[in-house]
């Protein structure tokens, strides 16, 4: 067995049609390790922001909204794709304000993480917003339907472990910022 991995050659590319939120890609690859040649779909993902918004009070803003993929009802914090060539952090700024009115002064950036690199190409960036305020009302896509909430800091673990607060990509998120192991308390 080899000690050390190598990238797969790419072969071809076949894309497929554009699906408004991904498009697919058949990569034709041959593995470095058997030889063998083998078909991969690989799913073209814009990136995506989340925002860790906390206000001057120490609440985290949070949205409620309705997921498709679920059927589901989710508490999670602000979040969307990036537009064409735009920079991830102008994106988590306008996501900010057109999913909850809210605005901030104070950003850090939180890295990213990469949703699933198996059959995903894209990666999620994680940005907190400090002292943030409402400024301005919401701006919602037409396939948005968002209510805004502001959380206390010390409840957010507990609605982890109760399972309010679910979605991966946001837990990721508030992981870097809080300890979200149950029966501890705190921040990092």
């Amino acid at each position: 067995m080899s000690d050390s991995l190598r990238p797969w050659p790419k072969l071809s590319t076949r894309r497929g049609e554009s699906m408004i939120l991904f498009r697919p890609r058949w990569d034709t690859l041959q593995n470095p390790r058997t030889d063998e040649v083998m078909q991969r779909l690989v799913l073209e993902t814009p990136d995506w922001v989340n925002i860790v918004a906390l206000t001057p009070e120490g609440r985290l803003v949070c949205v409620r909204q309705f997921r498709f993929g679920t059927g589901e009802i989710t508490l999670e914090i602000p979040g969307g794709a990036l537009d064409p060539s735009e920079p991830h952090e102008a994106a988590a700024r306008r996501e900010l304000r057109e999913e909850t009115g809210y605005t901030a002064e104070r950003w850090t950036y939180l890295g990213f993480v990469e949703p699933n690199p198996a059959f995903q190409d894209n990666r999620c960036h994680h940005w907190l917003a400090e002292d943030a305020r409402r400024t301005h009302e919401l701006d919602l896509d037409e396939g948005e339907d968002i209510q805004v909430l502001e959380v206390p800091l010390e409840e957010v673990q507990a609605r982890v472990a109760r399972g309010e607060i679910r979605h991966s990509l946001v837990l990721t998120a508030l992981a870097r910022i809080l300890d979200l192991r149950n029966g501890t308390s705190g921040t990092r």
